[in-house]
């Protein structure tokens, strides 16, 4: 694991990457429309962008499952970046960001399932290179749901 590192000044980023990021969505992305036509393709139906801990991309309908559409950068998947090695500024400031969200990440999965919810949360990559293998999740749930009634 890696440690937080302390807190030091921020370096403003460059126009061009202050334009980047403004268009990044919070909804409405690529990887959440591609797990809607997943869903809808099983014949899933579902709810977006519910107002509940972690704002949860999907909630299925008549089950107690939510689903999380997670980017692989925001969430801190690589190492590289979690170790700050994907960084040529501000590596201290990304660092703490990604560790900072892992670890929210982690307290919403425990304050949901607290709550009753079965948490799923599905990588970008995956949903866009395997949709088969997002497929056989949703469906060993699923049939979790069916066996256990939860």
């Amino acid at each position: 694991m890696v440690k937080k590192l302390k807190r030091i000044y921020f370096q403003k980023p460059s126009d061009d990457v202050s334009q980047r990021m403004r268009r990044i969505k919070s909804s409405g992305s690529s990887i959440e429309k591609i797990m809607a036509r997943i869903l809808r393709a099983r014949k899933i139906k579902y709810r977006t962008q519910l107002n509940l801990p972690g704002r949860p991309d999907f909630r299925l309908i008549g089950k107690n499952v939510l689903i999380f559409c997670d980017s692989s950068f925001w969430h801190g998947r690589r190492h590289k970046e979690i170790t700050g090695k994907a960084f040529s500024k501000n590596k201290t400031f990304w660092i703490n960001k990604l560790l900072d969200n892992k670890k929210r990440d982690v307290r919403i999965n425990r304050k949901l399932k607290k709550g009753g919810w079965k948490v799923l949360r599905f990588w970008d990559t995956d949903i866009i290179k395997s949709p088969n293998k997002i497929i056989k999740k949703l469906e060993k749930c699923l049939n979790e749901e069916k066996i256990y009634g939860n």
